[in-house]
Formats: structure tokens, C-alpha cells, sequence
């Protein structure tokens, strides 16, 4: 019997399938090429969705610490504790670390892990519940938290898949 998980869980093997096929056979060059000189580029792009992953379903919906922090991201990319992405400056982006998407990768797993774990112990009722997302400075309902990361990571899934079309090509 399907229930509410269903669709959202499907939703973000879905999208995280996608991400991986689409990372494949890319070089470390074309990772860190950048379309403009204000753009993100690709491993910027995935290592900040599994941050997002991270922070969203670890410290804002369940109330506890982020894996980046707690099992050592952080320290195993090269990165500080409270780096997560968000407001970064081109420079940052540019400058950011050089890593292997395959350890970047690691990382993503062990957040989507995490995430479809935090959709299973969630009740139908906690949709409707509020959490206080500390980052942000404010209140949100997990409802709304849930269709806003399948909302953002779709869209960054898109940019990574047009920023490998501009490299590659359509057969790329």
C-alpha cells in the first residue's frame, strides 16, 4: 500500500540517479569550468546539494547535527564546519577546493541516505508541523521544506545537466 513517502522518496532517488548519470565521464576540468565568470560550476553545484540535502533534512527537520560536521565532512573535503554554500562569492567558487567528485559523491550518498531515513520516520501529521530552520531565522513547515528541496534540487540538477550540454553537446 503506497502512502505519502512514496512519491517523495521516488522523487528524490529520481533526481539523484539523474545527477549521477549525468556526472559520468566528466573530467576534472570540466567540473570546475565555469560558463561565466559569476557562475557556479559543476562540483560546486553537487557539493552544495548535498549540503543542502545535509542541513535540511539533519539539523532543520530532525533537530540534530548536520553529517558534515558529525561524521567528518567537512575535515575529509578540505572545508570548514560552516561552510554550506549559500550568499558564496564568485571567488569562493572559483577558489573552491580541489576534489574528487567521487569523494563529493560519498558525501551526497550518505546525506541522500539520510534523507530518505528522515522520510521514513516521518508520521503523515509532521507535514503539518513547524520547525525552526536556525540558518534562516526562521519558522517552516516540513510540508513546505520537502517540496522545497525536491524544488531546488531539480533546479540544480538542471544546472548541471546545461552547464555539461554547453561542454559536451547534446551526445555528450
Amino acid at each position: 500500500m503506497a502512502t505519502f513517502r512514496d512519491p517523495i522518496k521516488s522523487s528524490l532517488n529520481e533526481y539523484y540517479g539523474k545527477l549521477k548519470k549525468t556526472l559520468e565521464g566528466l573530467t576534472p576540468e570540466e567540473l570546475i569550468w565555469q560558463p561565466a565568470l559569476e557562475s557556479n560550476h559543476i562540483l560546486w553545484t553537487v557539493w552544495h546539494m548535498a549540503r543542502v540535502s545535509d542541513r535540511w533534512a539533519n539539523s532543520t527537520v530532525l533537530g540534530g547535527s548536520e553529517l558534515w560536521a558529525r561524521d567528518g565532512w567537512a575535515k575529509k573535503l578540505g572545508m570548514p564546519e560552516d561552510r554550506y554554500g549559500r550568499g558564496e562569492t564568485s571567488d569562493q567558487v572559483k577558489d573552491f577546493p580541489t576534489i574528487s567528485i567521487e569523494l563529493v559523491l560519498e558525501y551526497f550518498d550518505a546525506t541522500h541516505a539520510s534523507m530518505l531515513a528522515m522520510i521514513d520516520a516521518l508520521e503523515r501529521s509532521d507535514l503539518d508541523r513547524d520547525v525552526y530552520a536556525e540558518y534562516r531565522g526562521e519558522s517552516l513547515n516540513i510540508g513546505w521544506i520537502l517540496g522545497h528541496i525536491l524544488t531546488e534540487e531539480s533546479q540544480h540538477l538542471g544546472q548541471v545537466a546545461y552547464i555539461r550540454g554547453i561542454q559536451r553537446g547534446l551526445d555528450g
